[in-house]
């Protein structure tokens, strides 16, 4: 793999898959396991491009645009919440039927393969169980929901959440401002896309401060301004949510240990002390209950309906 296949923070998984095209060790099958936004598909794009390379010379002319002719991009369609079985027969199932135009394989790359329903993971076990010598099928997957008989027949390659301070450095090399690039990256949860986004968003400083007032607005128990806030989380509740969790988390720590320094964003401080008697066991189920809700925005649940949740469990979270 070349330059472009040195992701921040996922160097084990890059070494393997480098091994393994220098060795003349590829799988017909792999699955990328691990969080979204941490590379999972940008690695995928880079090694189905440097399988392809070794036998077609002027394949890079063709990646430019993604019209590489042996490589295939399946993922769930616009106004689908799954991967339909279609996709599985229609376009997998004829298209690796047909050997390789240009290159010695072909690759299909299946994103967010945790979105396929029973049947449509059924129809590609079938593929998997005895596929044509050409083919190499790379699942991405954010979740462990893969069925185990699939989950059996790749070679399972893991991805983990990048260090903050990785993720810090690299959106200083983007041109984010010093504060900026601090608290994005320690809001990211790992997640280099995530923190990139975050750094990037234009009215950052004042969704943290939107943030911070909630969580002082539900500890002085005033709950029309927690609930008039919902209109503004709209904006970005992915973003004012995970500041939130993050506040909530600043403390807890505080009042577990007591040490400024054990403070993911030290601003906090002053809050922390302010609210080191609430009842602790509350604080840690209201980070528990907010993270558990978050990862409900990538699904097809309605998004005002996550966000009152959310308001709701912060609320509870800071009465004494």
């Amino acid at each position: 793999m070349d330059d472009r296949g040195k992701i921040a923070g996922q160097e084990q998984a890059v070494k393997m898959l480098s091994k393994s095209l220098e060795m003349g060790t590829i799988s017909h099958a792999y699955l990328f396991m691990g969080a979204a936004g941490i590379g999972k598909m940008h690695t995928a794009r880079i090694f189905a491009e440097s399988i392809i390379s070794q036998s077609d010379k002027d394949a890079h002319l063709f990646f430019k645009d993604n019209v590489h002719p042996d490589i295939l991009i399946i993922e769930k369609k616009a106004d689908k919440t799954v991967i339909m079985i279609e996709q599985i027969t229609g376009e997998i199932e004829p298209w690796l039927a047909l050997k390789p135009f240009r290159a010695a394989r072909r690759v299909v790359i299946i994103r967010d393969a945790h979105l396929m329903r029973n049947e449509a993971a059924n129809s590609l076990l079938k593929i998997l169980e005895e596929p044509p010598e050409y083919a190499v099928i790379i699942l991405i997957s954010d979740e462990n929901r893969i069925l185990e008989t699939i989950l059996s027949r790749c070679q399972l390659i893991r991805f983990f959440a990048v260090h903050e301070q990785t993720i810090e450095k690299l959106l200083l090399e983007r041109g984010i401002e010093p504060e900026r690039a601090y608290r994005a990256a320690r809001l990211s949860g790992g997640n280099i896309g995530r923190a990139i986004r975050f750094a990037e968003e234009d009215d950052f400083s004042s969704q943290w401060n939107l943030a911070r007032e909630m969580v002082r607005n539900s500890s002085r128990r005033e709950r029309i301004e927690i609930f008039l806030a919902l209109e503004k989380m709209d904006s970005d509740a992915d973003l004012i949510s995970s500041m939130l969790e993050t506040i909530l988390r600043d403390i807890y720590v505080f009042q577990v240990t007591g040490e400024e320094s054990t403070l993911v964003i030290p601003e906090n401080l002053v809050m922390a002390q302010e609210m080191k008697k609430l009842n602790k066991f509350k604080v840690q189920e209201g980070i528990k209950t907010i993270a558990e809700l978050r990862d409900l925005y990538r699904t097809n649940v309605n998004a005002l309906t996550i966000n009152i949740n959310i308001c709701w469990a912060l609320w509870e979270a800071l009465q004494d």
